[in-house]
Order: C-alpha cells, then sequence, then structure tokens
C-alpha cells in the first residue's frame, strides 16, 4: 500500500512529515522556557504580509532579548519553502495558516544560555470556525462589567454558533483590544480606533487602516468608553485568519443597523480586491447546506 502524502515541517534546520515532528516538537515544548510564535494565512496560496509578521515576531525576541539565531531573511525563505512544499496537497478553495515559533529550551547549568528552538509549519485554515460571523456577526462582551455568556467560549467556534470576544479594558477605562483580535468602530463615517498605546497593533489592523486611507475614511485615535460603541453605527474586529468580522452585539445590545455595515463591507470588498480573491464567499462555500 502506497504510503499517505502529509504536510512537511521545518524543524531545526530538518524538514520532516508534521506525525514525525510532532513527537519533537512536544519535547521542544516541555522543555521550554519561553519563545515566540507568529502566524499568517495564504490567500489563493499565496502568503500575506510575510515579512510584516516577521517583523513583528522579531521585535518581540529582541524585548526579551532572545537570539533567535537565524535572520529574519533565512525565516522567510524557509516559510516560503514549507509552503511550496505543501500547496501540492491544498485543494482548491482552500488556504493556509503557516505559523513559526522561535523558543529557548532550559537551560541545563549556570553556564548553559540554551537551546535555541525555530519550527514552521502548515495547517489547513478551518473556515468553518468563523465563516458565518461573516453574515451574523459576534459578540463582544466586557468582562468586567458582563459575564461571558453561559456554555459559550472566546474565540472561534467550534460548533457553528457565534462567536464570543472579550473586550478589555485600558488603564485609562477605555477599551482597547479584544482577546485575540483588534477591534475598531464607527460612527458618522468615522473609524474609531483605541489608542495605540494600549493595545498590541497586529498586522491586519494596519491592512485595515491602510484600506481605510484608500477608501477616504478618517480615523480618530483615541480613548473610547463602552458608551461610545453603544452608540456606534458598526463595529468590527481584526486578525490574521478571517481578516474583518463584523460585530452584532456588545454586552447583549445591538451595536448599529445591519450586518455587515457599509464601512465593514466596503473593507473587506477592497481586501478581497488586493488579494484577488473573495474571501468571504469562499469562507461561507466550506458551511455545510442549510437544512
Amino acid at each position: 500500500m502506497a504510503e499517505s502524502i502529509e504536510l512537511l515541517t521545518y524543524v531545526n534546520g530538518r524538514i520532516m512529515p508534521h506525525s514525525q515532528a510532532s513527537p519533537l516538537l512536544q519535547r521542544i515544548n516541555g522543555a521550554s522556557i519561553g519563545g515566540f510564535y507568529d502566524a499568517e494565512r495564504t490567500f489563493g496560496g499565496e502568503v500575506f504580509k510575510l515579512r510584516s509578521h516577521l517583523e513583528r515576531l522579531y521585535r518581540g525576541l529582541e524585548a526579551s532579548s532572545i537570539d533567535p539565531q537565524i535572520s529574519i531573511e533565512e525565516l522567510e525563505r524557509i516559510t516560503l519553502g514549507i509552503i511550496e512544499a505543501n500547496l501540492s496537497l491544498l485543494p482548491n478553495g482552500h488556504e493556509y495558516i503557516v505559523t513559526q515559533i522561535v523558543n529557548q529550551s532550559q537551560r541545563q547549568s549556570p553556564d548553559d544560555s540554551g537551546t535555541i528552538n525555530v519550527v514552521v509549519y502548515c495547517q489547513p485554515l478551518d473556515f468553518t470556525r468563523f465563516a458565518r460571523s461573516y453574515i451574523d456577526g459576534v459578540r463582544i462582551v466586557t468582562p468586567n462589567t458582563y459575564g461571558i455568556p453561559s456554555g459559550q467560549e472566546p474565540g472561534d467556534s467550534k460548533d457553528g454558533s457565534q462567536q464570543v470576544f472579550l473586550l478589555m479594558a485600558s488603564p485609562n477605562g477605555g477599551v482597547s483590544e479584544c482577546e485575540g483580535a483588534n477591534f475598531m468602530f464607527v460612527k458618522n463615517g468615522r473609524i474609531k480606533l483605541p489608542d495605540r498605546r494600549n493595545v498590541l497593533p497586529g498586522v491586519s489592523m494596519q491592512t485595515v487602516l491602510e484600506l481605510a486611507d484608500s477608501l477616504n475614511f478618517p480615523v480618530d485615535e483615541g480613548t473610547y468608553t463602552q458608551r461610545d460603541i453603544y452608540a456606534a453605527d458598526e463595529a468590527f474586529v481584526s486578525s490574521t485568519r478571517y481578516c474583518i468580522l463584523p460585530v452584532a452585539t456588545l454586552n447583549g445590545l445591538p451595536v448599529g443597523e445591519g450586518i455587515p455595515g457599509k464601512a465593514t463591507t466596503a473593507l473587506l470588498e477592497s481586501w478581497s480586491a488586493a488579494v484577488g480573491i473573495d474571501f468571504v464567499n469562499q469562507a461561507l462555500s466550506h458551511l455545510p447546506p442549510a437544512e
């Protein structure tokens, strides 16, 4: 019987089938004293803004005084090579999430600086976890004032139910970002961006700002409260996997009228045009037929 073909993974200079890499990755993670990772998605098999993601990864490593012992150019080359090596296994209409991990193993002695591990691997993007949110929107809750809905975990949906995101507060009492996503809202045709000093700016957030500029949407950056969002015309979250998802409710109350709103729709259409693929319809095509 012919051996099944599986995804290839890069681990510390070696490329191997992912099934062989998994035990090694478990040992690496078990011995790790900390590290960083980043992830990108493909559109039509082409990775999006890889260099921007890697620059963010290297900024985190530098801030933590971790020497990756590999240049950003080399990690970029490795990542593109892993995507290319796995492209033949990517069915039409599907995409990859590609992840880079750089971590440091525990020191065995005071003189031991610890081993640096570098991993790059691909995973198929599971559209079913967020596709319906393009139509239904997501639920936003502020855990400091409103409990998480019973039985619903924040983040991607595992059963097709409406997604829930936690919106965090900044030190000055305003809203900041969602857990795992950046948050923005729209009022009177102007995009409102929480003060970036209180958030971890994502590559997707920066893409939204670039698209907003090309669409002539003014952007205001400042301190905003829950009351501002209740009065918003629309709101959305941004992250790598889904790019932009409209917000349906904040703490159970509707945000704006219509999902997605006009600005969110324009941003989604502009992003789709930029990558050459209607990724909203692509995601929706992976949902099971309606009963």
